[in-house]
């Protein structure tokens, strides 16, 4: 008995001492693991006693970590090893969310609208899905964070993106699609954020399309609708209606290159073969008032051409125009009656669907002759236009050139001989110009038929056709150089027989320059319409304020019947404004 508890003692003494050696316990409660001396500022100081072994905290699985059920008043601080993640993970009390050491900021809060959320590309059977096929979803982030947005459907293929969003707030995130389509039907995408499914409403659609038919398009017929505005989100209204010819049905897919920042695409499927119209519908917001060139491209089979192309307008902004000579009477410099009417009418120039010269308005200023004159002038006005009686001094014919030279937009409708010849000969600098006073009132002259902007407008075309001079002698400028100017019309009249040089009507090739020899060019002192003379008020327009022909004017003579002739004073004038707009706006004085 006494050997038994002998041995009990010496087994006892061995544990304790064992024990010893890997556990001890200092008095302030400090624990230690292979020490006797635990750290005094710790509850657990663990030492490798090999220097070669380490500490294993739990390890768990990402899905398994989430399984816990957290006691918020106990767990704040709670530890694990995510395998998943490869990094140690916490639960934040204050972030309500285990958080990574690792420096990932854990999983975003955010909410789809799927209202503004739609599916991109065209669907086509057999077809697989390229970078162009995606879902747009829109997206309302409360919580920065990854994400992972999943859209599925039961059509061979599906939608996968993850992320991580840096900011709160709404947001449009791209998520691109992978797969098949196999069947021709609608599908109902089913999205998912962060793993939760997402019912929408409404619901993102996408229809699937059969394979292309034959089709060719005439895009010389196409037909570009709705006002395209610098700054100005496209809306439904802004399309382009395209003629097409099919020759087999299936799908089609239409599309253009984005130009200034817009685009147009289309999809759908042919019932029927022949001649139809397909409607192209446009995104984007226009960054320039330059013309865009849209490439349109087709995916029709058989060997029929797929490419052409069609311009698309935009509107250019409100212009300045300086009104010199006429303040009072007929409209001579467009600052009132016909001519100014015209100009003002939104279906001439503004920004109507249907107006002929998309434009955002003139502001009209009409100041006095001399230095009223010079000090508008000097302000750099987008256009300035003459008209009777205006006969500019030294100084105004220093401030015109100047304003010229430096890109300034001038329609010089001038018939004082001295006055023009000083302007002309300062402008080229040729002492040699001479302007002499040719013909009269009722005196018609013919147009040249060239290809140009003036002569065939977007107002008429008056290639071979006529003008006619206003109550008093032409000023015709003798001595310019062909090189510098394109001369519409020359000095001989076709009602009379006498033959004279010189030009009454041109533009000049490398300023922004239009001159006619009659400063009564625009006389009509009507708000609208025609009145009645042969041999004065040549400029007509109609009661919506459209340029026309007035038909019975001239002179006897030369074979000609008096009131025998139509002029184009008001087609030509109509052409000219939406040249000097285009002139003011890419090449003008205040073209940045």
């Amino acid at each position: 008995m006494m050997k038994t508890k002998s041995t009990i003692r010496i087994l006892l003494l061995i544990f304790l001492f064992t024990v010893g050696e890997i556990y001890s316990q200092a008095t302030n409660g400090a624990v230690g693991i292979n020490t006797s001396a635990p750290n005094l500022n710790s509850v657990l100081d663990v030492v490798s006693s090999g220097n070669n072994k380490g500490v294993l905290m739990p390890r768990l699985t990402e899905t398994q970590r989430d399984a816990i059920v957290i006691n918020p008043a106990t767990d704040d601080g709670l530890t694990i090893f995510n395998i998943t993640e490869d990094c140690y993970n916490y639960w934040s009390l204050a972030d309500n969310e285990w958080k990574s050491v690792c420096g990932q900021i854990g999983k975003s809060v955010f909410t789809i609208d799927c209202s503004n959320s739609k599916a991109m590309g065209t669907y086509i059977q057999g077809k697989e899905l390229t970078a162009s096929n995606y879902l747009s979803v829109s997206v309302n982030v409360t919580k920065i964070g990854n994400y992972t947005i999943t859209g599925t459907t039961t059509n061979g293929y599906n939608f996968y993106g993850t992320g991580v969003f840096l900011n709160t707030g709404i947001q449009t995130v791209q998520i691109p699609g992978q797969g098949t389509p196999t069947a021709v039907q609608v599908n109902t995408v089913q999205l998912s954020a962060n793993g939760v499914d997402v019912t929408c409403t409404p619901a993102v659609t996408i229809n699937v399309l059969s394979p292309a038919g034959t089709y060719t398009m005439s895009c010389g017929s196409a037909i570009v609708n709705g006002v395209y505005k610098v700054g100005t989100a496209l809306a439904a209204s802004n399309t382009i209606t395209l003629p097409v010819n099919v020759s087999s049905l299936g799908s089609y897919t239409v599309t253009t290159n984005t130009v200034d920042g817009i685009s147009f695409s289309g999809s759908g499927t042919f019932t029927a073969t022949g001649n139809q119209n397909i409607t192209l519908s446009g995104t984007g917001t226009p960054s320039s008032t330059s013309i865009k060139t849209m490439t349109i491209t087709s995916n029709s089979q058989g060997g029929v051409s797929t490419t052409c192309s069609v311009n698309v307008i935009v509107v250019i902004p409100a212009k300045t125009i300086v009104h010199l000579g006429g303040t009072g009477d007929h409209g001579y410099s467009a600052e009132e009656d016909a001519s100014k009417n015209l100009m003002d009418a939104p279906a001439n120039f503004g920004t109507l669907a249907n107006s002929v010269v998309k434009f955002e308005g003139f502001t009209h200023l009409t100041p006095a002759d001399g230095a009223p004159a010079i000090a508008a002038i000097n302000a750099k006005p987008d256009i300035v236009i003459t008209g009777y009686p205006y006969t500019p001094n030294a100084a105004e014919i220093t401030a015109l050139v100047d304003y010229l030279n430096k890109g300034g937009v001038v329609i010089a409708q001038l018939e004082g001989a001295a006055s023009i010849q000083s302007l002309m000969r300062s402008l080229f600098a040729n002492p040699q110009i001479n302007v002499n006073g040719r013909n009269g009132g009722g005196a018609v002259y013919p147009m040249i038929n060239i290809s140009d902007e003036i002569l065939n407008g977007p107002f008429g075309d008056v290639r071979g056709k006529n003008w006619g001079e206003d109550a008093s002698a032409t000023a015709s400028i003798d001595g310019i150089s062909e090189a510098f100017i394109t001369s519409y019309t020359g000095s001989s009249a076709i009602n009379s027989t006498s033959v004279f040089a010189g030009t009454t009507m041109f533009r000049h090739k490398n300023l922004n320059l239009f001159y006619v020899g009659d400063a009564g060019f625009l006389s009509n002192f009507n708000a609208n319409g025609t009145i009645a003379s042969n041999t004065a008020y040549p400029f007509a327009t109609n009661t919506s304020n459209f340029p026309v022909a007035k038909t019975a004017y001239g002179t006897t003579g030369n074979g000609n019947a008096a009131g025998s002739m139509a002029v184009q004073n008001s087609i030509i004038f109509a052409n000219v404004v939406a040249w000097a707009i285009k002139q003011a706006e890419f090449n003008g004085i205040n073209t940045p």
